[in-house]
């Protein structure tokens, strides 16, 4: 292992721990850890190792023994038979100034007492102290007596799970997030996020790496390192990147026509790695190619591997969109940004409009924007072709204005969940440097005649960034009111507008709320606000003088649906009138239903479409005639679209899909 080749250049003895070692080789035959420290310890640092194992069963102590009697010869490794808390209490007294590596992988959490490991993160500085943890997620669940402290039935049993698990922990910081109402995978992130951060007071260069069984299953447990020196992130950055990410693709299409695919395909975030760099770089101007890819690992930990950053940097160099103080490219070349203020106007100047034609819903052709340079703010959603069957999805194609991506609110079927089912975080928001996304939008306000509107929320929820230092309304909105051409789309189920109430006259911004049945929202859409609060919110963001667009989409055929969704209806119509209401009904794509955990939605799902499953056809049919007769009867309201609907609907529905006037467009 590289971590082994790195710390013999001490020239110390290197202690490997292993306290619950196992017997040493599966009953299926493969060699378990002990094994596979003894080998690779024995081909990097033959002379210089000594392998410490315990196991608390007598039986598995035994079976070890003879498995590794070789090296117990050589007096290469121990077996010991207790359990890992008195090894750890025994074993900071005799390891010396030796290297140390720690490595606890309980069956569940029993002996990872934060106690146990405090002399080992306190150790000497001078002294090399590595530990790796695996902490078991139904292990934490089960201690956290969730279901028990929810239904008010705690016990002197559930108290001493709760204790035991603070003890584990560290602190009880793990109530507030384990006893909340998110979902079970965004507890248990957050809760290894708390961890980490205790643990990087001691040892600073920590991070975690999430194991699953398969790609659309739970996270199974959590591989955390922790470290003092800088090197053992860079070497577990890239040592968890390639097997978290080979081992996803394995899962995904192993035995299939696409198992020879390259799995560094399926990782989405090569484009945010330049924005990283400029702002690392802009912070921090002489800042080493080295020093800057640690602060980039340091809070984009698994994202990218060192080698995609160096040709990043290399790329920039030659594109001379950064500068050096050296010719020849190492890792003590330092970084500059060029210029901020001509840096800014070269790249404004520099962003490329790239046009195409496109076919009309009406059987017309029209040269429309494709994307703003690459596209990586700005591009055309038109993953829909044009309609030419009936069972064909209408959909015209708009323009993404891709400032973030991500999502807080968790809603049961969001297809987010299939696009980020990759990504370590899976939905956790990330947001992108807001100078990019000013240049892209200024190139587009000034260069693109036709009028457009750009719609901030089709891979993020436009106010999730409300409650940051620069809340993205703020910043977005007042580039847009500068010229009287184009609007931006606020697509939201958030309820936080504090700052849309601020900005004047916003004539060039369109807020646009998605709502459902009170109790759909309530069973599939939990961690979101209330329909009410959102409705509250619509109101007044419509008395402030915004045009305002209701989404009910996904529709549910839950029981008494024809009521709920007339209630829905009415109590919209009570607080403002909508300028326009786009309706849909629940859909999956496969890439959806495999990334979410509560699938309890897709029994409503009965046939199959070119975008995805959805609810029978006579039932959808019945909701929306039922709905868009409802709004004409009792409100004389006909601005309705459907979302993602066939052309057979649209025509059983006696609509004109050739005009549709739905959210996304003007």
């Amino acid at each position: 292992m590289p971590y082994l080749h790195k710390v013999s250049k001490l020239n110390r003895k290197i202690v490997l721990v292993d306290a619950f070692a196992g017997q040493g080789i599966f009953d299926d035959a493969t060699k378990g850890s002990p094994l596979i420290i003894c080998e690779t310890a024995e081909r990097q640092v033959p002379n210089q190792y000594l392998a410490i194992f315990v196991n608390k069963d007598k039986s598995t102590h035994l079976k070890l023994t003879d498995n590794i009697q070789e090296y117990i010869r050589r007096k290469k490794a121990i077996p010991l038979y207790g359990n890992a808390q008195e090894l750890l209490k025994a074993l900071k007294d005799v390891v010396g100034d030796a290297t140390l590596l720690v490595y606890l992988d309980p069956f569940g959490l029993k002996g990872l007492e934060f106690s146990s490991l405090e002399p080992y993160l306190g150790r000497d500085r001078r002294f090399s102290t590595e530990i790796i943890i695996n902490i078991s997620m139904p292990t934490l669940h089960r201690l956290a007596t969730y279901k028990a402290r929810s239904g008010g039935t705690e016990s002197i049993k559930t108290n001493i799970l709760n204790q035991r698990l603070t003890q584990i922990l560290g602190g009880d910081y793990w109530q507030s997030i384990m006893w909340s109402d998110l979902s079970p995978e965004e507890k248990e992130r957050q809760v290894v996020e708390k961890y980490i951060e205790l643990l990087k007071r001691h040892l600073p260069y920590a991070g975690y790496c999430p194991v699953r069984e398969k790609t659309d299953g739970r996270v199974k447990y959590y591989i955390i390192f922790c470290s003092r020196h800088q090197d053992a992130l860079n070497l577990m950055n890239d040592i968890m990147y390639k097997a978290y990410y080979e081992t996803l693709h394995e899962m995904e299409w192993g035995g299939t026509l696409f198992e020879a695919f390259d799995w560094k395909k399926i990782v989405c975030h090569e484009k945010e790695i330049e924005e990283e760099i400029f702002t690392i770089i802009n912070d921090k101007p002489g800042i080493t190619r080295k020093d800057c890819w640690l602060e980039l690992i340091k809070t984009n930990f698994m994202k990218w591997n060192a080698s995609e950053y160096k040709k990043k940097v290399k790329k920039l160099l030659t594109e001379k969109k950064i500068t050096t103080d050296c010719a020849r490219q190492n890792d003590n070349s330092r970084l500059y940004p060029i210029n901020h203020n001509d840096f800014r106007l070269k790249t404004l100047s520099r962003l490329k409009t790239h046009y195409k034609t496109y076919k009309t819903l009406e059987g017309g052709k029209v040269e429309l924007l494709e994307k703003v340079n690459g596209g990586s703010i700005i591009t055309r959603f038109d993953k829909t072709a044009y309609p030419q069957r009936p069972s064909d999805i209408v959909c015209p194609h708009f323009l993404e204005l891709k400032w973030a991506y991500g999502c807080p609110f968790d809603c049961a079927w969001c297809y987010l969940k299939g696009t980020f089912r990759f990504r370590p975080e899976r939905l956790k928001p990330a947001f992108k440097p807001l100078e990019k996304v000013k240049l892209h939008v200024e190139s587009f306000l000034e260069q693109v005649e036709t009028p457009e509107i750009l719609n901030s929320g089709e891979i993020a929820d436009s106010l999730m960034g409300e409650r940051n230092n620069h809340p993205f309304s703020k910043f977005i909105i007042p580039l847009f009111q500068k010229q009287k051409r184009h609007k931006v789309l606020f697509v939201t189920k958030s309820a936080n507008i504090k700052h849309l109430l601020e900005i004047p006259d916003p004539q060039r911004a369109i807020i646009s709320f998605s709502l459902n049945a009170e109790p759909v929202a309530q069973r599939w859409e939990r961690k979101a606000p209330s329909v009410k609060a959102r409705i509250e919110a619509a109101r007044k963001l419509y008395e402030h003088g915004y045009e305002v667009r209701i989404r009910i989409d996904p529709m549910v055929p839950v029981e008494k649906w024809d009521r709920h969704y007339q209630s829905l209806i009415d109590i919209i119509f009570n607080n403002f009138l909508p300028e326009r209401i786009t309706l849909g009904s629940l859909r999956g794509l496969q890439s959806t239903i495999n990334g979410v955990k509560d699938k309890s939605w897709t029994a409503y799902l009965k046939e199959t479409s070119n975008w995805g499953k959805k609810i029978d056809f006579e039932t959808r049919y019945e909701m929306y005639e039922t709905v868009i007769k409802y709004l004409k009867d009792q409100h004389d309201f006909s601005k309705v679209a459907l979302c993602k609907e066939t052309v057979v609907m649209w025509e059983k529905l006696k609509m004109n899909w050739k005009q549709i006037k739905c959210n996304c467009i003007w």
